[in-house]
This record gives structure tokens, sequence and C-alpha cells, in this order.
């Protein structure tokens, strides 16, 4: 049974979002001054006002340049065009605006980006008493892969020995992989983008199908179809509103399907065109596929299938580059292939754990 006080809720969420999206945009374009009677009036309305208008100069700070690209303009529009149903005497402020301006205001509410208060975004709605959205973790242990279909009908495939915390809210869908690797098929919904935090990348989406890893300490982001914005997730916000907001936006990058991303700490962000596509599905099917890889890399993903633990004694050993299909939790079949073919002995150690040395 539908909540009509949770239905208005939301409604008064959103509309709260156009409003300050536009009186961004005003203030950005120089229609309105931030110390304007009118605009003063407005923040002073409630503290939900200035809360509001918060979030529009955080998004916009986040995406840059990409808050008015067309793509993201299109789907806002869309979006207006549904929230038609407001009240008209709610909307005195943003009809204020000029129509090419009202698709743009639209634009920065939705393509949002994560930032260190990722785990603070509060739920409209069915709230715990702590006022924190609840949370649905799913896991899979050493071996294990899982398919869940989410509350918005997006499925999830999650590989072995992957985590993954799910917070969905009206206005938001957030997910953060924690470790291992997930498969994403987004159901479509442009008014709630699909965000992915991995490590310190976050991948947005409103419906698609991408593949998120992490390995070591690389995220590796692989597009299959759609469209995703992929950004640096340890955005921090200017403490002091005189500092201009566009000098804290972070590098924003599009990808396209078939390309693959690849982060990590001790590099620059790197994209990978026309990347092997049955190497990114292989773990679907059972198999871990291996194209170049470094050899701690390619022992991290055995390590997802197997309880006998692999670890690289030499760290020379690292610029070996391992190719090669292997069956998921083939440990023996892996360890005599790359003793077959590089120099390295595996000791066994203990029952459940080898360690791979250079050879002597």
């Amino acid at each position: 049974m539908i909540d009509p006080n949770k239905t208005e809720r939301q409604d008064e969420r959103r509309r709260l979002n156009a409003e300050a999206a536009a009186w961004h945009l005003r203030l950005r374009n120089g229609t309105a001054d931030d110390d304007s009677t009118e605009y003063l009036d407005w923040l002073a309305m409630s503290p939900d006002h200035g809360a509001a208008m918060k979030r529009a100069r955080s998004t916009w700070a986040i995406l840059g340049d990409h808050a008015a690209a067309p793509e993201v303009v299109r789907v806002r529009r869309d979006a207006l065009d549904r929230s038609g149903k407001f009240a008209a005497g709610r909307w005195a402020a943003f009809r204020s605006i000029p129509r090419p301006l009202k698709a743009m205001a639209a634009a920065i509410l939705l393509a949002v980006i994560a930032v260190p208060t990722f785990f603070l975004w509060q739920q409209v709605g069915d709230k715990p008493a702590n006022g924190v959205a609840a949370v649905q973790v799913f896991e899979t242990d050493i071996g294990e892969t899982r398919v869940v279909t989410l509350a918005d009908n997006s499925r999830v495939s999650l590989d072995a020995f992957t985590r993954l915390n799910v917070r969905y809210t009206a206005d938001e869908r957030d997910i953060e992989l924690q470790r291992g690797q997930a498969h994403f098929d987004v159901a479509k919904d442009p008014t709630r983008p699909f965000r992915v935090v991995a490590g310190d990348q976050t991948v947005v989406a409103t419906g698609t199908a991408f593949n998120v890893e992490m390995v070591g300490d690389n995220v590796l982001v692989t597009l299959l179809e759609g469209e995703v914005i992929v950004t640096d997730a340890s955005v921090v916000m200017p403490a002091m509103p005189s500092l201009p907001i566009e000098a804290v936006a972070p590098p924003v990058l599009k990808l396209k399907p078939g390309q693959l991303l690849v982060a990590s700490a001790r590099q620059e962000v790197q994209i990978v065109n026309d990347t092997n596509m049955q190497k990114t599905n292989a773990w679907r099917d059972g198999r871990i596929f291996l194209e170049g890889d470094s050899l701690s890399v390619a022992v991290a993903r055995m390590n997802r299938y197997s309880r006998i633990r692999l670890s690289v004694a030499d760290h020379s050993l690292d610029a070996l580059r391992i190719s090669g299909i292997f069956n998921a939790g083939d440990t023996d079949a892996f360890i005599e292939a790359v003793e077959a073919y590089f120099p390295v002995d595996a000791r066994r150690m203990t029952s459940s754990s080898i360690e791979l040395h250079r050879r002597q």
C-alpha cells in the first residue's frame, strides 16, 4: 500500500532540489545576486532550503562542465516534464528561469558523484531512528558466486569473495563495492542515478551494463553497454564559500562501450579502448582469463576461488606477465603453468598456503 505521507515527502524534496538548482544557475549566470532580498527570503523559509542549495552547489562542483552536457540535460528535461504534478504556486522561483536554463537546472540535480559524506546520505521515507538510510549487505564466500535482484529490478552478479553495500533512497541508488568484483545490469531510471563507489573511484549510470573489479590496489571499470561517468570519490568540498566552486572540480571521465578504465594509487588513470570482453565476462562462466596480468594480480584472482592461499614471496616476480585461461578454483593447474613457463618455484608452507619464490 502506498504511503501518501511518504510520497508527499519525496515530492517536497524533489521540489526543493529543483528550486535550489534554479537558484544556483541564476547566481552563476548573474541574473540574481546572493544578497538579493528574493534569494535570502527563499533561504530563510526553511533550513531545508539551505540544505537543498548545498546539494546543488556540491553537485555542480563535482560534475564541473559535465553538468551541462547535452545528454545530461536531456535526461533532466524528461525528469522535469514528469514533475509537473507539483502545485503551481510552489514553482515560482523555478518558473522565473528562462526555458533553456531550466533543463540545465534539472541537469544539476541527479548526475551526482559521491563525496566523502557517502555514508551520511539520508533516506527520504522509512528511516531508522538514527536518521541514516538502511544498508543492505551482499557478500559471497571463497569460491561462491551469486546473482541478486535489487529493489528497482537492477541485477548484480557478485564474483567470489565479494562484498558490497546497497543503500537505496527515494532519490538515489548507491552501492559501495568493498572487495572483489561485480557485474551491474542497471534498471533504467533517469530520475535516480545509479552510483557505485569502489576504492577511490565512483561510477555513475542511469541505465546500462558495466563491470567493476577491485584487485590489489587497482580499480577496473569496464563498460559493456550504455554510458557511465567515472570520477574520483575523494573529493573534498571547500570550507569557505569564497573559494570558486570550479577550483575543486575533479576530473570526470565518460566511458564508451568497450572501454576499460584502470585506476591505481601509483599512477594516473588509464583508459583502454577495445578491451577484451571475453576476458571481462569470463568469471561469470567460472573461468579466470589472464591476459598479460602481473603475477600478483593473477594470484589475487585465483585466491577468490580457493581456500589454498597463494602468495608472492619475491616481489621482483611481479614483472612477470601471465596469460592463459584457467578454471576457477583450479589452483594446481595455475601453479603447474607458472612453474613450467617462468622461473618460479611453488613452496607449500602449510596445508592451506603456498608461496611463490624465484627459482634459484
